[in-house]
């Protein structure tokens, strides 16, 4: 039968200059990914922190105090105790509401690999940089665990 794995190419080192220029373009993609990444967890973090928002805002909308709104839902429904206990659970949902957003961000990213997205800098320095030297680097772990390992869930 053939041979399944192939032996690995020596390593060649980069001349100077393109060695300036893959590491360039390698900062500019890991900079976009990161920026991506970043932009995803915003998105997620937003829509996971909009009910707390909807009750600030109601809340600081409809309280005397604050923005003197005569707004005919505050009028008729809210008063400055009901605009009070929104005030109050908004900044209570707050939190727990932001982890929950970042915990999806996080599954969505291990779901999604975007930890491959980033490429080290490894690869400006040497040609035929087979893959199984940077596909293990991740943001979290660097191996993936094997059958005797244990993990805390």
């Amino acid at each position: 039968p053939p041979p399944y794995l192939e032996p690995e190419a020596a390593l060649e080192l980069r001349g100077a200059l393109d060695c300036l220029a893959c590491a360039v373009l390698l900062s500019a993609h890991n900079l976009l990914a990161a920026a991506l990444c970043a932009l995803l967890c915003a998105l997620l973090c937003a829509a996971a922190l909009l009910p707390a928002g909807v009750a600030l805002g109601l809340g600081f909308l409809c309280h005397s105090k604050f923005l003197h709104a005569q707004v005919a839902p505050c009028k008729a429904h809210l008063h400055d105790a009901g605009s009070t206990a929104l005030l109050v659970l908004g900044f209570t949902l707050l939190l727990p509401l932001l982890v929950l957003g970042l915990a999806a961000f996080c599954r969505l990213a291990r779901r999604l690999q975007l930890g491959y997205c980033l490429l080290p800098y490894s690869l400006a320095v040497y040609r035929n940089l087979p893959a199984s030297h940077y596909h293990q680097a991740g943001w979290c772990c660097s191996r993936m665990p094997t059958q005797g390992d244990k993990i805390w869930v």
